[in-house]
């Protein structure tokens, strides 16, 4: 089923809800730190589920040349009025595009193809080995893919679901199958969550794997973190220098990080 509508119903509120909270922008600086530390240049970056545009933004502003896209109409319209905001028209260009769409791009020209907080988390695990196939071919020499995922157990997200006493909640990640994650009070996505060794990811590159989310908490907990700024710092302090790799497994999103 397509996820397409799901993001569009929540593509106007989606900035208020995630990108600009708290937990959302501190998690978003740490995956940026990342790119900006093992990305080499100017390249030329396809970029996945953009979702309002805030990495392509970003990557425009470092002189990077963008192809942003998204299978939610909405969100790409957003992403393009931000981008003219800005005057970076010449640097970052919008295409609706679902992931099933991404074969009829011109093969060998991306030095990055980029996916944040949980894209590739929407399609089921055929489906997202038929990606990675067909992502590789979309790569230049010496191309990188990084994306960031949720992952299939997320220790804060099974401590605060136990103490609500919700086991439910709290293990819905462990789960087989595809599960109805929650993006507002009335819309729902099919959801896959993923370890980092999962086969249809690492058969077919040899990556790095940093965790996204140990210390810091899940962007539904962020009211909660609001007037607690001190314990927010404190935890983001953890997140940049206290949070080895092997960490990724109980992450709210681990980073792929591999190389062709």
């Amino acid at each position: 089923m397509s996820s397409e509508p799901a993001f569009s119903a929540v593509a106007s509120d989606y900035d208020a809800t995630f990108t600009e909270t708290s937990v959302g922008k501190l998690q978003r600086e740490l995956v940026w730190k990342l790119l900006a530390e093992k990305v080499p240049g100017t390249p030329n970056v396809l970029e996945l589920n953009c979702g309002t545009g805030a990495d392509a933004i970003w990557m425009g502003k470092r002189g990077w040349q963008v192809l942003a896209t998204d299978i939610s109409p909405e969100m790409v319209r957003v992403t393009a009025g931000k981008v003219e905001k800005e005057w970076l028209q010449n640097l970052v260009s919008t295409q609706v595009c679902a992931f099933a769409d991404i074969q009829t791009l011109p093969v060998g020209s991306f030095d990055l193809i980029f996916s944040n907080f949980g894209g590739l988390n929407c399609i089921s695990p055929e489906e997202l080995a038929q990606l990675w196939a067909a992502l590789h071919s979309k790569l230049k020499p010496g191309g990188q893919i990084v994306a960031v995922i949720m992952g299939k157990f997320c220790l804060w997200e099974t401590l605060y679901f136990l103490l609500k006493r919700k086991p439910k909640a709290a293990f819905r990640r462990c789960r087989g199958g595809p599960v109805d994650a929650q993006l507002d009070e009335n819309t729902t996505v099919e959801t896959w969550y993923y370890s980092p060794n999962h086969l249809s990811i690492s058969s077919l590159m040899q990556t790095q794997v940093s965790p996204i989310g140990f210390w810091l908490p899940p962007s539904y907990l962020d009211p909660f973190f609001v007037n607690r700024p001190r314990a927010l710092r404190f935890l983001n302090f953890m997140e940049r220098y206290c949070c080895p790799r092997w960490l990724a497994g109980a992450s709210d999103h681990f980073i792929l990080l591999g190389n062709t």
